[in-house]
């Protein structure tokens, strides 16, 4: 049986994480002054300032703006373990609880390059991303069997040649363990919301590489999370910005014509892409990783796998008059009826039509439990086929994205919920399906 694999974590900690980081919580007390919170919070009393500030602003929240509410707290569990660890010992830590559901575990960690996330300069304590990777190797050379790294990729760091070259160093270098020879990474990871399109012709022989080899692909696909926090947004966003692929191709074509309407929508709401210094973004970031932008990727590399992560976002499982009921949600129903495109749904509608499209249950399993409606709908998916009679089942991976999903559940609950929750698929979303995508 293929070994159990997480195939969705993080142990990048905030000595990775620029200055104005906390700027990707919509919060504007925080906007103001994100240096000076992060400075706050990294002296000798953090833990203590870190929980006293998540209990009383959290009661505020959730009294008004559940979104926001929801966002301060994933960025405050990012702050309680990254604050307090090296990059080791998250990843140590996520071993150990992982551990206790299965022995064999292993764990894919995903990198996050994000010295391309703010435009302004970090006067901090920054670890770069190259530096943060380094880290990472020393890691894998102490643990080679139970860590799989992936490397991070974003066009404005090089592009194409110069990109593929610089990522051999990564991909084709390693070392020997018991007369096995392990490569440092095993993967690309994509996280657009930083400000980039992943159809950018700059990666255009980045993607014949990772098919060429056998690369897989896991990028980030909700509305919001982390973002692009800079000055600039207007620059990242053209009206109608350069594609991969054949623009005779039909899918192609109609994904075009799509994204690029989409982007004119969002221009006609007045301040969703402005130029700012306050980080206001989240609206435009959207537009980056939306589940419509791989259509050119995907049928461009055909043997190319990609994973959608978090199933598109648990608010993208759930109905708008669900949504309506809350309060607090103003923003998230105005995206959603704007956009008009549910994630889940669109992620969904496009396993069935692409066999190289994967999607796993990373932070969307924190739901399952207390959200019936998200359970019974990710669960009618699974048991769909797609258009050439596999089960879509088959393309579903488990992860837990740890260390952002510690205020919603701690980890070793995210394994305990996917075993009672989804126990007729646990064997595959955990071994199968992770070892078929992983290729190892």
């Amino acid at each position: 049986m293929p070994r159990f694999t997480n195939i969705h974590v993080h142990i990048f900690n905030t000595d990775c994480a620029p200055d104005r980081f906390l700027m990707v919580i919509p919060s504007t007390a925080l906007r103001y002054a994100p240096g000076v919170v992060k400075w706050l919070l990294s002296g000798d009393i953090s833990r203590a300032l870190i929980h006293r500030l998540s209990k009383l602003y959290s009661g505020i929240l959730n009294r008004s703006n559940s979104a926001e509410r929801n966002a301060f707290d994933k960025y405050i569990a990012f702050l309680n373990i990254g604050l307090q660890a090296t990059q080791l010992e998250v990843f140590q830590k996520a071993l150990e609880a992982g551990r206790k559901a299965d022995p064999d575990l292993r764990l894919v960690a995903l990198t996050l390059n994000m010295d391309f996330m703010d435009s302004e300069p970090n006067t901090s304590v920054y670890v770069n991303y190259e530096s943060q990777l380094e880290e990472v190797k020393n890691i894998k050379r102490l643990y080679p069997e139970e860590l799989i790294p992936f490397l991070c990729i974003d066009p404005r760091h090089s592009a194409n040649e110069a990109l593929v070259n610089w990522s051999k160093n990564y991909f084709e270098k390693g070392f020997e363990y018991r007369d096995k020879v392990y490569p440092y990474f095993a993967g690309i990871k994509l996280y657009p919301a930083l400000g980039f399109f992943p159809f950018d012709p700059r990666l255009t022989e980045m993607y014949r590489y990772a098919e060429d080899n056998g690369l897989p692909v896991i990028t980030h696909c909700t509305r919001v999370g982390s973002q692009y926090i800079g000055n600039y947004i207007e620059s990242l966003i053209p009206a109608e910005p350069a594609m991969i692929g054949d623009k005779e191709d039909e899918d192609i074509r109609k994904a075009q014509i799509a994204i690029y309407q989409r982007i004119q929508r969002y221009y006609n709401q007045k301040g969703w892409i402005k130029n700012n210094k306050r980080g206001k973004n989240d609206f435009a970031c959207d537009l980056f990783g939306h589940p419509e932008n791989y259509i050119p990727v995907l049928k461009t590399y055909p043997k190319l796998k990609i994973c959608l992560a978090h199933l598109g976002g648990a608010n993208e499982i759930r109905m708008l008059e669900d949504l309506r009921q809350e309060r607090g949600n103003d923003d998230l129903l105005k995206a959603r009826e704007v956009d008009t495109v549910q994630w889940f749904d669109k992620i969904w509608q496009m396993m069935k039509v692409y066999p190289n499209l994967y999607t796993d249950i990373s932070y969307t399993v924190s739901s399952f439990e207390e959200n019936e409606k998200i359970l019974n709908r990710v669960n009618q998916m699974l048991a769909d086929t797609d258009n050439y009679g596999g089960l879509l089942r088959d393309r579903v991976l488990f992860g837990t994205d740890f260390f952002m999903t510690e205020q919603e559940k701690r980890e070793t609950e995210l394994y305990e919920i996917t075993r009672a929750k989804l126990f007729d698929h646990y064997d595959a979303l955990t071994r199968e399906n992770t070892a078929r995508f992983l290729g190892i």
